[in-house]
């Protein structure tokens, strides 16, 4: 009775309601869960709902009706309930097939016929419901990444048009959420395959549009080109009913004042025509109310309602820190006459704002003072709002609602330059050690490469004078304190911390000496400063050479006995934590062993990842040093993986493809240290043709990318005709076509030979 109930307006009520049932017993928790998926399922569209109401009830465990003193929680058991869903679709494939064929040698065809289209029917549906709910069970964090990606493989694998749908819906649903860097290849296969499925044309046209949108949807950035048309609520509703009256009010307005600027105030005012066929009467006796419009949207702002999601999603990716709601679509144009795509974010003046950044067009700057920008464009005088008070500063809960938005957002789509800019626009700088605080938190025990991101953040934050100091320490205090508890729970936890405080050293950051003596403050009467400096000198070793880390420490003035427990051994803590560097010790031959041979996807990996992060020249040759011996840092497998990685990350994946000339030379002095020689510049060019090749030659890339090489004086003449030259029978693959791609650039690099055979 409560589920049928359910409405985006009820959900609260209901959640309550559902909360308060008496459900103490392992056959009453299953048969909840089976009541709130059968509603999910055959109910999709509130598949938000239903997934945030097992959201509330994940922590129900009741005893275990087979294993007595064992407790049977909700998650796992929902989780086993959409599995078999999900695997229930194969048996029914086969049933329906079994059935087929009964059906071709059954007298009653036509009546078997219907059965089993309607079956078919039904499955499709439960299918679809199915899929949708794990989605959504998914981006609440019900579900892992990894059990999504076992989903997108199988529904792929099985390249029935069913199992296709699905694949459809669950993309549209999640992928946003699995679209990071890290499986990014992971993501580039699924969309080749997709690519090739509706290349092939062996399905319905239907399910080859639906593929087609997706590879659209994504290439928009995941962002749809309608919103997510989900319930509403009734005082939505309302509030879009007025939102729209009060547009059309606005829309007139701004039609008169540009008749009477173009016909200097005089002449006839016509009737306007809507845009859709419809004719518009204008009357002088239609004001705007702006005071009224300004309170609607205080309202809409207040209501902490997200039109794709309902009252359940409290805050929305973006800086918004969840107290703003995403407008209805066509509330953009009560800020602009033209038709602003809130996406497109650089197109939004980023300076001045009072309010700071708020993640939606409708609340980048108050209705107020638009108004005022565009009578003084316009020459008209309009209405005067009521004046703007100062923005208050921020609380403590609004600092961490806004913190976790932007951090959330930051290592969604690693975007640090973003980053940077919503934390300058909290213009709260004595609240930044909560935005530290959430960030650690919230990373701890997550993956290593997500830690690594936040550090860097936070490493840029200070470097750019964004995040003070003292703030960076008083965030990172406030967990350090609480280390011994968390410790019991997080077995690796000071080898997590030293992930998220290691980039703090980068160039720009903070200096050693002051940064280990500042941290272990609240970690020395706990005997565990040690533990945490040893972690982070290790994970330095893995960018620059462990010599160069003694280096550090010993200039930096620091000392074991500062940091160790009275009646510690240091010389036995030194060599238990295979820290003898920072004793100014030689280095013996032990040393060197650990640098193993990467493989070449490793190797490709590692550089990927240092040049994705920005890391300076320096820093990429101190990794360099410190993980390849020199034999390995001068083979030509070496010299083709960095130039393919270089080459990769200046690459504008447009159409046409186009390359960024700055990029390869900011990392001209790496390139030259490296490619040494003719030989290496020659295998360098190799790699930037194979690249070509895999790319299927896109048009006067390869040409731009040899203008760069050849102007920064990373690779010299001779290495390119002998590249031009060369039979190499290994480097022969798509060849013809790309040498036909630079005949521009080797006529003119011969240009000034035939001048001087004139002259």
């Amino acid at each position: 009775i409560i589920l049928n109930k359910l409405t985006p307006q009820k959900f609260p009520e209901l959640m309550k309601q559902v909360s308060e049932l008496t459900i103490d017993t392992e056959e009453r928790l299953k048969g909840a869960i089976d009541l709130i998926s059968e509603k999910a399922i055959l109910e999709p569209n509130f598949s938000v709902a239903y997934a945030n109401m097992c959201r509330g009830l994940m922590g129900l465990k009741v005893p275990s009706a087979d294993k007595p003193g064992k407790t049977a929680n909700f998650l796992y058991l929902l989780l086993n309930r959409c599995q078999k869903e999900f695997e229930k679709d194969q048996d029914d494939d086969e049933i329906f097939e079994k059935k087929q064929k009964e059906l071709e040698a059954d007298e009653e065809r036509e009546r078997l016929r219907v059965e089993l289209e309607n079956a078919r029917v039904i499955a499709r549906r439960r299918s679809l419901g199915n899929i949708k709910f794990v989605g959504e069970l998914f981006k609440l964090k019900m579900l892992t990444e990894a059990i999504m990606h076992a989903c997108v493989v199988k529904l792929l694998k099985n390249h029935d048009e069913k199992s296709l749908e699905c694949l459809c819906r669950l993309l549209s649903t999640i992928g946003k959420d699995l679209e990071f860097e890290k499986a990014k290849p992971q993501m580039d296969e699924y969309f080749n395959q997709m690519n090739k499925i509706i290349k092939e044309k062996m399905t319905s046209s239907r399910i080859r549009f639906m593929l087609q949108d997706v590879l659209d949807l994504r290439k928009n950035i995941w962002v749809p080109r309608r919103g997510d048309q989900g319930p509403k609520t009734i005082d939505q509703i309302h509030k879009e009913a007025e939102l729209e009256e009060y547009q059309e009010q606005i829309k007139v307005h701004q039609q008169l004042l540009s008749k009477k600027e173009s016909s200097g105030g005089g002449g006839r005012i016509q009737p306007q025509d809507d845009g859709c066929g419809n004719t518009v009467p204008i009357s002088k006796d239609r004001p705007i109310d702006t005071n009224r419009l300004y309170k609607i949207i205080k309202v809409s702002k207040a209501s902490d309602v997200n039109e794709s999601t309902g009252v359940w999603r409290s805050w929305e990716k973006g800086c918004s820190g969840g107290t703003e709601a995403k407008p209805a679509s066509q509330t953009s144009s009560l800020l602009s006459s033209s038709d602003t795509d809130h996406r497109d974010r650089d197109h939004f003046d980023r300076s001045g704002h009072v309010d700071g950044r708020e993640g939606s067009p409708i609340t980048k700057r108050s209705f107020s003072r638009e108004s005022q920008e565009r009578g003084g464009r316009s020459g008209e005088s309009a209405p005067t709002p009521p004046p703007s008070l100062p923005k208050p500063s921020l609380s403590e809960e609004e600092m961490e609602k806004k913190s976790k938005a932007i951090i959330d957002e930051y290592l969604h789509i690693t975007d640090l330059k973003e980053a940077l800019q919503c934390v300058a626009e909290l213009n709260s700088a004595s609240m930044l050690y909560v935005f530290v605080r959430q960030g650690l938190e919230s990373t701890l025990e997550r993956s290593t490469t997500v830690r690594e991101h936040l550090g860097l953040l936070l490493h840029q934050l200070v470097k750019v004078g964004t995040l003070p100091t003292e703030q960076y320490y008083k965030g990172l205090q406030e967990i350090l304190e609480v280390t011994e508890d968390m410790a019991i729970d997080i077995p690796y936890m000071w080898l997590y911390l030293a992930e998220l405080i290691t980039p703090m050293l980068h160039e720009g950051g903070i200096p050693m000496g002051q940064l280990f003596r500042e941290i272990s403050k609240p970690l020395v009467p706990l005997g565990k400063a040690g533990v945490l400096l040893a972690q982070i000198l290790q994970l330095l070793c893995k960018g620059m050479t462990p010599k160069k880390v003694g280096d550090l420490w010993i200039e930096a003035g620091l000392n074991w006995n500062d940091f160790l427990p009275e009646d510690k051994d240091v010389n036995k803590f030194v060599t238990e934590q295979k820290v003898e560097f920072t004793t100014g010790e030689e280095l013996g031959p032990k040393e060197v062993v650990k640098k193993q041979l990467l493989s070449g996807e490793e190797l490709s990996k590692q550089l990927d990842r240092l040049l994705q992060d920005k890391a300076d020249n320096k820093h990429i040759m101190d990794w360099v040093e410190a993980n390849l011996d020199e034999e390995q840092a001068a083979s030509n497998h070496f010299v083709q993986s960095l130039m393919a990685s270089v080459c990769g990350i200046a690459i504008i994946c447009e159409h046409p493809y186009k390359a960024i000339a700055e990029q390869i030379m900011v990392r001209a002095e790496l390139l030259q240290k490296y490619l040494n020689d003719e030989e290496k510049e020659l295998q360098a060019l190799y790699a930037l043709q194979a690249m070509m090749v895999h790319m299927e030659e896109p048009a006067n890339l390869l040409c731009m990318f040899f203008d760069t090489l050849y102007d920064e004086d990373i690779i010299k003449e001779e290495a390119f005709y002998k590249w031009e030259t060369s039979k190499d029978p290994a480097e022969q693959t798509g060849r013809g076509v790309v040498l036909k791609s630079v005949t521009a650039f080797f006529t003119w690099l011969r240009e000034p030979e035939e001048e001087s055979d004139k002259e």
